[in-house]
């Protein structure tokens, strides 16, 4: 019998978005039998691949609700000592190999669970959980217990791996390795053919620095009459962005088109000149991990303009496969966006190189394949 390997996400609801691709891709192109184990401690639905109706962890599906209360209640058990006793039993009884956690917070909750079943547990960090301030502090002395017990760590940039080293990380159990992206058979965007259209896609949070596209946009718009830009993506920012392009004179040229499903966005980047990501720093030490949604664009053949951030520098060769700027430079950044508006076959030479450099490093196949490579040295 082949390998079977245990795919752990907490997640509120016990399902995955269609957005979640690299997730999707971790569960579903394995080359091993894979269970997905979705949702919070208590609350895991457990499934073949990453779709379909499951069915809940023996902690919930078995014990009813009054039962587990009273256990709690009366002798002092916990959801989380529930929850490790069910795991366990899963781990063992399904002869499970190894254990992928997906984001840090899961690995902290199910490795004592690995620990008693004698399973390796491989902790992949995406983003927030290596950077956010609060996180990291509520989760330190967890985080600490995770890299003494984890048989690997990964970050999905290099600059995310230095940070899980000086947060105490072993180097002997660090690797890293970016996302991928689902690239098809030939490039669909073609920026020589399109207008000076540029596209922005995810959700409108402070990482995402929205407010310093639309300030780059609009210089942009001041010198090219026919320029545009639409913005895929909902979030906490909508608003004050609205507000902002009223303010800036642009509200005319930028389409606020608000969470849309993955076709939509596929769809609009190939009517388009350039995509753009003006990632940042945020307040609360947010950082991206290797942004998804930018290995697509190049898939497509699109020139990207994004910032010298995280993940980003490990993926964009600067002026050969994109171009980037440091973050907060608005002014820099539409210099780079003036240049793909004014030149549409340097826009097209671009994004031809920033596909082939996906094609040979960075679609989800290559992917999946090094972070199958790492199980199997932890197994």
């Amino acid at each position: 019998m082949g390998a079977r390997l245990a795919v752990v996400i907490n997640k509120d609801g016990g399902d995955l978005g269609a957005s979640e691709t690299f997730l999707h891709a971790h569960i579903n192109q394995m080359p091993c039998h894979v269970y997905s184990l979705i949702g919070n401690p208590g609350f895991r639905k457990v499934r073949d691949g990453s779709e379909g109706p499951g069915h809940y962890l023996d902690s919930r599906a078995l014990i009813p609700l009054a039962f587990r209360w009273g256990l709690r209640h009366v002798l002092g058990h916990t959801v989380a000592g529930q929850d490790t006793r069910a795991l366990r039993q899963f781990l063992t009884a399904n002869n499970i190999d190894a254990v992928l956690a997906e984001y840090g917070p899961t690995a902290v909750t199910v490795m004592e669970a690995c620990k008693q079943a004698g399973v390796p547990l491989i902790a992949q960090f995406h983003g927030y959980d290596a950077y956010r301030e609060s996180v990291v502090e509520e989760l330190g002395q967890g985080y600490r217990q995770l890299f003494e017990s984890a048989a690997a760590i990964v970050g999905v940039s290099s600059h995310m791996c230095e940070k899980l080293r000086a947060m105490g990380a072993p180097e002997g159990k660090l690797f890293h390795n970016a996302c991928g992206a689902e690239v098809s058979g030939q490039a669909s965007a073609a920026p020589a053919e399109a207008g000076p259209r540029f596209v922005m896609v995810g959700r409108l949070v402070e990482k995402k620095a929205p407010f310093v596209s639309l300030l780059a946009f609009a210089r942009v718009a001041a010198e090219f009459p026919e320029a545009e830009l639409e913005v895929v993506g909902d979030g906490p920012l909508m608003a004050p962005c609205q507000q902002l392009s009223k303010a800036l004179g642009i509200e005319g040229r930028v389409t606020f088109a608000g969470a849309r499903p993955h076709s939509y966005v596929m769809s609009a980047l190939t009517k388009a000149r350039c995509f753009i990501q003006h990632s940042v720093r945020a307040p609360d030490g947010d950082m991206e991990g290797t942004p998804v949604g930018v290995l697509e664009a190049m898939g497509m053949g699109l020139p990207v303009v994004s910032t010298r951030h995280g993940g980003i520098r490990d993926i964009i060769s600067e002026g050969e496969t994109g171009l980037l700027v440091d973050e907060y430079d608005a002014e820099v950044m539409s210099a780079a966006m003036k240049a793909l508006a004014g030149k549409p076959e340097y826009a097209a030479d671009l994004g031809s190189k920033a596909r082939q450099s996906v094609l040979e490093n960075w679609t989800t196949e290559k992917s999946v394949g090094r972070l199958w490579d790492i199980i199997q040295k932890t197994c």
